[in-house]
């Protein structure tokens, strides 16, 4: 998991709903206790650029993709990327909601 997906999930509590700091603190360290948390070093920077120029994707997507390529995942499952998309022939973008709102 990428520092970006905690920062994404945490920031909702304290914008939507004034979540107390403590709350966010337990959130933060669940996340740690539970996942792989993959922090944003050079190399992962970089290699999110690298993400933009060739996927044209959003900065705070490319560290996603590139925190994902950094833990040697096979599939990635946001709800908001390029359903399909396969990044440097290592995984690809599954949407978990692909078809959901179909009927």
């Amino acid at each position: 998991m990428s520092t970006q997906v905690i920062n994404e999930v945490a920031v909702n509590p304290l914008r939507k709903f004034q979540a107390a700091e403590s709350d966010i603190r337990k959130l933060i360290r669940s996340f740690y206790r539970k996942y792989l948390v993959i922090e944003h070093t050079r190399a992962i920077l970089l290699r999110a650029s690298d993400l933009r120029t060739v996927h044209q994707v959003s900065y705070w997507d490319s560290l996603i993709l590139s925190s994902a390529l950094a833990a040697g995942a096979t599939i990635l499952y946001p709800e908001d990327m390029h359903d399909g998309l396969i990044v440097a022939n290592q995984f690809m973008i599954v949407n978990p909601l692909r078809g959901s709102s179909q009927s």
